[in-house]
């Protein structure tokens, strides 16, 4: 953890005694909790991890076992790097005193980067594992606390004044014999030891807060981590607008650029959110041009400025969040399902139809993107959501929302008239969802199995099995975590911070994506 005194440059002092203290920090972006809910081995658990502010830093992790017969949960963090062989013995979680079911324990993550953190869960069924992935990024630069700061500074005056008088005594009395005066020359050169000392003192002190400052300096501009800029231009070929995205490398330090592996067969999922009213949403897939080119061609949004949102994953598992603004066009005419008007009463969900654009596959729509638009909710919004073609889709809420808890969100389709709907696999799911605070402070992507990204979870259990080669074929194709499907879905989120929020909600059902729209109001808990 990387402090900073709050006594100003004066500090000299207090900034020796920091020097041991410097330890690099990053940051993460989004909702910082990661969610899995899932299989280990015959158990089904729910899994939250609460990634520490700094690096190094103490993760919390929940356990909660969905079923009887768990007698032993233990957690493991690996850093990608090291691997299984290079981690510590894992942690024995303990049952949390008046809950069921609900186990918890505490990491270090000592490093940056990505982590996996491995549950491991026993009982009467048998024994299973499950790796978590995680990103382990600072959020902060810590200030020192004002007591601790002046306690340092005392301490310090303390130790510096005892080390010039102990020079001194060196020089002076320590020459002479019990009883002895202290001669004019004794005195005299004691006195000059006391006063080189200082001046070397000294210059140890200016020349370790000018040392402290240049860490500082690197800590603040390199090691605290910050998503790379991305750009956003729109142009248009062949008739079609088109949407540029490319990532700004020349930053440097610790945000290099690493290749990408497809989540879910994508190798980016990017969401436009319309800022002015967030009643048009958009979730597309664009195509890769070079390492850090990516172009989409934009369906027949409305025009006006737009929130992106760009979903990646590292080969290493670490996964990032890039946001920009771009201003998108009145939409050409040519293009089908074109907005009839502002504030149509009638929402619109759909997969555009692939264009013949020749062979440039970047202005071709990706055969998953899908959009919304319509009417604002109003502020605090409905249980059900009227789709196109009579659909409905209606919210089962379990309770009020609150911050630090673990909100189940489910969502039922029915068929025009009421009956229930068959869910199909959408991108290799049974449903995904985005959350937005109004602010847009907070954005998550999920799916059923929590917030956490597919690929990286592969990526993982590849290099564990000594399989790196096979690591790209493994996520091309979408991870098949859409079986049993209903008429149900849910998704398992923690809200970071009270306010309210937007919940798009995305199925597929007779072979079209439909786009449900709820609003929500999450309290801070008590």
């Amino acid at each position: 953890m990387l402090f900073a005194p709050s006594c100003g440059k004066k500090c000299l002092l207090s900034a020796l005694l920091l020097l041991w203290l410097a330890l690099p920090v990053a940051a993460h972006i989004g909702s910082p909790n990661v969610i899995f809910e899932g299989k280990a081995g015959p158990h089904l658990v729910r899994v939250v991890v609460r990634p520490p502010e700094v690096v190094p830093g103490l993760a919390e992790i929940s356990v909660r076992t969905l079923g009887p017969g768990v007698t032993r949960v233990a957690v493991l963090p690996v850093h990608w790097r090291a691997g299984k062989g290079g981690a510590p013995p894992p942690d024995v979680a303990q049952p949390v005193r008046g809950e069921t079911n609900l186990y918890s324990a505490t990491l270090w993550l000592m490093a940056p980067g990505a982590y996996s953190v491995h549950v491991s869960v026993e009982g009467h069924d048998g024994t299973g594992e499950v790796m978590v992935p995680v990103n382990n990024v600072a959020l902060v630069r810590k200030e020192m606390v004002p007591g601790f700061a002046t306690t340092l500074v005392v301490l310090g005056v303390f130790l510096f004044i005892a080390a010039v008088r102990l020079v001194g005594a060196a020089w002076g009395e320590s020459v002479l014999k019990p009883e002895e005066e202290i001669a004019r020359p004794v005195r005299l050169r004691a006195t000059l030891a006391m006063i080189a000392s200082t001046l070397l003192f000294t210059g140890m002190v200016v020349g370790g807060k000018a040392w402290w400052d240049s860490v500082d300096r690197d800590f603040r501009n390199n090691r605290l981590y910050r998503p790379l800029p991305l750009g956003a231009t729109v142009f248009v070929t062949n008739g079609l607008p088109i949407l540029r995205l490319e990532v700004d490398t020349r930053d440097g330090g610790q945000r290099h650029w690493t290749p990408l592996v497809p989540d879910h067969g994508k190798l980016m999922h990017l969401f436009l959110i319309r800022d002015e009213e967030p009643d048009t949403f958009a979730h597309l897939h664009p195509a890769q041009r070079n390492a850090t080119t990516f172009e989409t061609a934009l369906p027949p949004l409305p025009p006006g400025r737009y929130s992106v949102i760009a979903d990646v994953t590292h080969e290493s598992g670490f996964t990032q969040t890039l946001t920009a603004k771009a201003d998108l066009p009145e939409p050409p005419a040519s293009l089908a399902n074109v907005p009839r008007r502002a504030g149509a009463s009638d929402p619109f969900c759909g997969v555009p139809v692939r264009r013949a654009t020749g062979d440039d596959s970047a202005t071709a729509f990706d055969v998953d993107d899908s959009w919304h638009f319509g009417d604002p909710l109003p502020a605090s919004g409905p249980d059900s959501c009227l789709l196109p073609g009579g659909y409905e889709m209606r919210w089962e809420r379990s309770g009020a929302l609150q911050t630090k808890h673990e909100a189940r969100l489910k969502f039922k389709l029915l068929k025009p008239g009421g009956s229930p709907a068959s869910l199909e696999p959408y991108i290799g799911m049974a449903g995904h969802a985005a959350v937005r605070r109004a602010d847009g402070g907070v954005f998550a992507h999920l799916h059923p199995v929590g917030t956490i990204s597919m690929a990286s979870q592969e990526a993982f259990a590849n290099r564990e099995a000594s399989r790196e080669k096979k690591l790209f074929a493994a996520a091309t194709t979408p991870a098949p975590h859409a079986g049993g499907l209903t008429d149900s879905v849910s998704f398992p989120y923690e809200f970071p911070s009270a306010g309210r929020y937007r919940i798009w909600v995305q199925v597929k059902s007779d072979g079209r994506v439909l786009t449900a729209v709820f609003d929500a109001e999450v309290s801070a808990a008590k």
